[in-house]
């Protein structure tokens, strides 16, 4: 990677025999923007997830962190502060050396390694109720739907509640119910008068400026769990369903109240359109196919229609790897079960409400004045390759240094890469100086010595 170097200019004092070196410090400027008090809203890609779970090296490494810091050399009195977790957190994925291979191991699984060094911390199990009295620029919260941001009657607001926060709910049971990842927020009493939603804390936050990089999971949820829609009977609300597709009227809805909320607090902003889930590790890193002498043996794959070969329009499921390599999809009395498959019916699903999802944006952001980063075309070039700064990155499952262990969410380099493209639209707008993130002091995939 390419560093950064510091040009020096040698001024000849003609009077002496002495010179003298002068260096030019960059002037940097907010322009027309206001960063005093700069909220973020989002999901896992805004609150720092990495490597399947929420650790401290994740959060610091942020995209809205690493925009901060930027920002901070335009506006040097701003802060940002986020509800960090202690070390391990919820742990996270590691790589270690295993019969001469790379392999990933997940949080709790000691059997390849001896004890495992990214378990969750201990205090993982209480994270979060200390930390409800502080006040957070980084308002992301992983797992989170656009959907259930926002309620449009009283009974979402009563599933919104205990979706997004995290609490005891006699009829439900002993254990806590919802989020455990939006603990740091205190979202009260599902049974109150007015249960709070997400958007009171926006409707809170007192924003100057904002990043909204909300509704991804109202499709990513659908697409991996296969299209397999997951639902929970509770006692007087009936079936509610957990990850279906956020219809996209419904959608459209909330992303409105979501900007009405910013706009009445007079904040600027920026808003991000939609990835397409497919084209990312989880989806692309198992073929439809095996290779048997030379020629492509299509896999055999559940579908809600029953048993079928795949296509290449099916995408297999990252955490299918294991037991394809084991024989899992090679005959039509084992195939692949339905829900480590998103077929080609399910991702039309997927890439129809995407499409929709990003035009309600673009229109919606478009009449309040706040310009749209378009994530879903910057993410689709890693298709093939990113270089910048020297740096070639591609979606390669562990070896392309773009996207970490979980095949979905970014690595330190990933995440500067998106907030240096928010930095360029920021710039764009309001006419702002600042200075994109150095790409070389965040690194990719940690790999075992």
């Amino acid at each position: 990677m390419k560093k950064a170097f510091i040009y020096t200019a040698a001024v000849v004092l003609i009077l002496s025999a002495c010179t003298k070196t002068q260096y030019n410090t960059p002037s940097y400027s907010a322009g027309k923007a206001n960063f005093s008090n700069f909220i973020s809203v989002g999901n896992s890609l805004t609150q720092g997830y990495m490597d399947g779970g929420l650790y401290a090296y994740g959060q610091s490494n942020s995209y809205p962190s690493i925009m901060a810091k930027q920002m901070q050399m335009a506006d040097a009195s701003m802060s940002f502060s986020q509800p960090m977790v202690t070390g391990n957190g919820s742990g996270y994925i590691h790589l270690v050396y295993a019969n001469g291979q790379l392999v990933p191991i997940q949080p709790g699984d000691d059997s390849t390694a001896g004890p495992n060094p990214c378990d969750p911390d201990p205090s993982w199990a209480n994270w979060g109720y200390n930390l409800q009295a502080n006040y957070y620029n980084n308002l992301g919260i992983a797992g989170i739907l656009l959907n259930n941001c926002v309620a449009l009657n009283s009974t979402q607001a009563i599933i919104n509640n205990v979706t997004c926060g995290y609490q005891v709910i006699s009829f439900l049971g002993p254990a806590p119910v919802g989020n455990p990842y939006g603990r740091y927020l205190d979202f009260g009493s599902a049974l109150a008068a007015n249960p709070t939603q997400y958007i009171d804390f926006i409707r809170a936050s007192k924003a100057t400026f904002f990043t909204c990089w909300l509704g991804n999971n109202d499709v990513l949820m659908y697409a991996t769990s296969g299209g397999v829609v997951q639902s929970e009977s509770v006692p007087g609300f009936g079936t509610i369903t957990l990850n279906d597709i956020t219809p996209p009227v419904e959608f459209a809805q909330k992303y409105d109240s979501i900007l009405v909320a910013f706009y009445k607090l007079g904040a600027q902003g920026i808003c991000a359109t939609i990835p397409n889930v497919t084209t990312i590790p989880f989806f692309t890193t198992v073929p439809s196919y095996v290779m048997v002498n030379g020629v492509k043996q299509y896999l055999y794959i559940t579908t809600a229609n029953g048993v079928r070969q795949a296509t290449q329009g099916d995408y297999i499921l990252l955490t299918e790897y294991n037991s394809v390599l084991a024989g899992q999809g090679a005959t039509a009395s084992n195939p692949i079960p339905n829900n480590q498959v998103l077929d080609a019916s399910e991702a039309d699903s997927v890439q129809i409400a995407t499409a929709a999802y990003n035009a309600s944006i673009r229109s919606l952001a478009g009449s309040f004045g706040y310009p749209v980063v378009d994530m879903n075309a910057f993410l689709a070039g890693f298709q093939k390759s990113i270089t910048i700064d020297g740096e070639t990155l591609t979606r390669q499952f562990i070896q392309g240094g773009a996207f970490g262990l979980d095949g979905i969410h970014p690595t330190a380099i990933g995440y500067a890469l998106i907030a240096n493209q928010f930095i360029a639209a920021i710039n764009a707008k309001y006419g702002a100086t600042i200075p994109p993130a150095d790409l070389s002091k965040y690194r990719g995939e940690l790999f075992p010595n």
